[in-house]
This record gives structure tokens, sequence and C-alpha cells, in this order.
């Protein structure tokens, strides 16, 4: 019963996520559009948040990634001598799977608890009546340049971890298995490869929406006193953790 009762809040919530995230990019366009200086200044300002600085952390956690999935291949490489399949499916699963499940995890845990950190804290600011006091759209002001720069980092972070977790996969699998980079590179750079990481990078620009749409619902909550803002962080954390894992199973179930 308590299942049943909860679908009814779930599909409100989801159509929340859609609705803000439709409403921050047309918000956004038509800001960008109309050469609004305000928007281009909160879009740079966002870029370094959302694009660059995470690149510290994701670059490493890409490489050690690769790394382990370059043992269990190099382990299994020592069993079997088939190269060509073992090392095509390592590419193309490393580029298509793991790299946009890493990386959308981390943004998970980066979008959604600053997105529903920041309306939290506007909200209880009053920033949110301000800016309808003034006229301006509160979602097209607070969410729409974070959605861009979001979107943009898609991209960047899906082929620059892809590099990194394929450089650190060489590394095992030339101490265990004896696969020098000229093989592993042909493999990892190969046509299927790059079919693979244009599959990644969708996979990545819906999880980063996942995050994206979470962090907004649960943020746009009212507030009713500081400590509200924690516990919404690690509500908007948790669901997003539970739509990202939801979307790639579902992605790998039916394509």
């Amino acid at each position: 019963m308590d299942a049943l009762k909860g679908g009814p809040k779930l599909l409100a919530a989801i159509g929340a996520g859609v609705w803000l995230t439709m409403r921050a990019g047309l918000g956004m366009g038509r800001r960008i559009i109309a050469g609004d200086a305000l928007a281009q200044r909160q879009l740079a300002d966002g870029l370094p948040l959302h694009v660059w600085r995470p690149l510290r952390t994701l670059l490493p956690l890409a490489a050690l990634a690769g790394i382990i999935a370059g043992i269990g291949a190099g382990r299994l490489l020592t069993l079997y001598n088939a190269q060509i399949p073992v090392l095509s499916a390592l590419a193309e699963i490393l580029l298509r799977d793991i790299v946009p499940l890493l990386v959308g995890l981390f943004a998970c845990g980066s979008v959604s608890v600053a997105l529903s950190s920041r309306l939290g804290a506007m909200a209880l600011n009053r920033e949110i009546d301000a800016l309808e006091a003034l006229g301006r759209d509160p979602v097209a002001h607070a969410l729409g340049p974070a959605l861009a720069a979001v979107l943009l980092s898609a991209p960047i972070h899906m082929l620059l971890g892809g590099i990194a977790a394929v450089i650190g996969c060489g590394v095992p699998l030339a101490l265990i298995a004896n696969v020098g980079w000229p093989l592993w590179s042909g493999f990892a750079f190969s046509h299927e490869a790059a079919a693979a990481m244009l599959t990644g990078i969708a996979k990545l620009l819906l999880y980063a929406l996942i995050a994206f749409g979470v962090g907004s619902a649960v943020g746009a909550k009212p507030v009713r006193s500081p400590a509200d803002i924690g516990r919404r962080a690690t509500t908007a954390f948790t669901a997003g953790l539970l739509g990202i894992f939801s979307a790639a199973a579902l992605w790998t179930a039916l394509l």
C-alpha cells in the first residue's frame, strides 16, 4: 500500500524535474538570443564549476576504473589466448558503459546536491521572491546557466575520461598479459570504439539531465529552515543515484 501511495508522488516529482529542465533550457535560450549580458556572465562563471574543476577528480577516477578493467582483462588473457575478442569487447564496454556511468554518478554527487542546496538557500534568503518582483523568470535565472554548463560538460568529460580510462587500462594489460600499447590502442581507437564513445556521450547527456532534473525538483520544494537544505541535498543525491542506475539498466536492456 505504501508503494502505491508513493507512485503519484514519484510521478509528480519526475514531472516537476522535466518541467523545470525544459523551462530552464527555454529561458536560457531566450536570454542568450536577447543578448542578456548577465546570462553570459553567469554561464562564464558556471563553466569552471561544472566543466573544468571536476576534471581534477574525474580523470584519476576514470584512470583507476580503466586499471581495474585492465587487471580483469589481463587475467582473462593469461588463461585464454583470445586477444581480439577480449580487447575489442573491453574497449567498447569501457567507453560505452563504464566511463559514462562513472561520470554520471560523479555528476549526480555534484550537480544534484549543488542545485538542491543552491535553490534552497535562494528560497530561504527570499532571492526567488526578489527575482519575481523584478519581473525576471527565477527558473531561467537560477537554473538556465547551470543547465547550459552541465550539457556542455558532458561531451568534454566523456572524451577526456575515456582517454584516461584507455591509458589506465593499457598499463595492467602490458604488465599482466604482455599486450603492447600499439595493439591495445588499435582496439581502443577503432571505428567500433568511436561508435561506443558516441553512445557513451548520449548516455552521459541523459544521466546529466537526470541529475539536473532531480536537483531542480528537490530544490524547488519549500524550505522552512536551514536544516532542510542539508536533508534535501541528501535526498537529491539518493534520488539521482536511483534515477541514473535505473536509466542505465533500462538502456542496457532495451538497446
